[in-house]
């Protein structure tokens, strides 16, 4: 099986609207899609959350005129999860097929040879940080008592994984060891998720977890210092699923939806006083 790994592009029902008041998120997911075109063998296309920046149904419909006839040429499926700048009420009334738990967006994808996806909402509505309720989890223990014949992906927003920034630590996954042990001794093969925006791999539960660089620009969790940064550059992930290991295959290339044209500036550069008034604003 293999997985095409999208994730972040904050799409607005706005087309004049500019994230940051810089990047275009609609050319910059039009890039990505360009650069992937001739990509072969994709079972399944997933988009890991924060598919649109101002959740509206416009935003949505947007991001379906473009992933839809994206997946049919690749022979693909797609699958898009929640994130916490997305609105689950509205695109599960607007926009998406398929079975819902409660007010989430949780469900599961049918996948070639057997295999499946199951997608869990962890957005928190007006939060920043994600949240499993005791139901999600109950429903996914539930689910993944039946081992499925091609083994399990499962793709969440918020990575099971602690931050690499103190910015992202305070907008992460709670409730961690309760989801590592419904996970335990599953046929769960990898978690994929987003909303770092930047390439990471970890573990829960002994299951590798994958999170793919964003769309709309890259975190950068190394060289700012005491800042937050992000650059203007777009990525994907290419996930396969066979004998062994999973493999996992990524990319980073230039935004195509940056306006300013400077590769060289970074989209934000957030000081600790900016990163504590989001977090008190959107954290827990």
């Amino acid at each position: 099986m293999r997985i095409l790994h999208l994730t972040d592009t904050h799409l607005y029902g706005d087309p004049s609207a500019r994230h940051y008041d810089r990047i275009d998120t609609t050319a910059a997911l039009r890039g990505v899609l360009d650069r992937l075109a001739d990509l072969r063998d994709i079972d399944l296309v997933l988009h890991t959350g924060d598919a649109s920046e101002d959740g509206t149904a416009e935003s949505y419909r947007l991001l379906h005129e473009m992933l839809d006839p994206f997946a049919a040429s690749l022979g693909a499926q797609l699958a898009v999860v929640m994130g916490n700048h997305d609105v689950s009420a509205v695109y599960g009334t607007e926009i998406s097929p398929g079975q819902r738990a409660a007010e989430s967006q949780d469900r599961v994808v049918g996948l070639p040879g057997g295999g499946r996806a199951v997608v869990l909402d962890s957005s928190v509505p007006g939060a920043g940080y994600g949240h499993l309720e005791p139901a999600q989890l109950d429903w996914l223990r539930e689910v993944l008592a039946a081992p499925a014949e091609g083994g399990t992906v499962l793709a969440i927003h918020h990575p099971p994984l602690v931050g690499a920034t103190a910015l992202l630590r305070g907008l992460d996954l709670d409730g961690l060891d309760e989801l590592a042990a419904v996970l335990e001794g599953t046929d769960v093969q990898i978690v994929l998720s987003g909303h770092y925006h930047h390439e990471m791999d970890g573990q829960i539960a002994g299951i590798p977890v994958h999170v793919a660089p964003g769309i709309t620009n890259v975190v950068d969790p190394l060289t700012g210092g005491e800042h937050e940064q992000a650059l203007p550059l777009s990525g994907a992930s290419v996930i396969e699923l066979g004998q062994g290991a999973p493999r996992v295959i990524s990319a980073v290339f230039p935004n195509t939806g940056d306006t300013a044209g400077d590769a060289s500036r970074p989209v934000y550069r957030f000081s600790a006083e900016q990163v504590g008034r989001i977090l008190e604003a959107a954290g827990r």
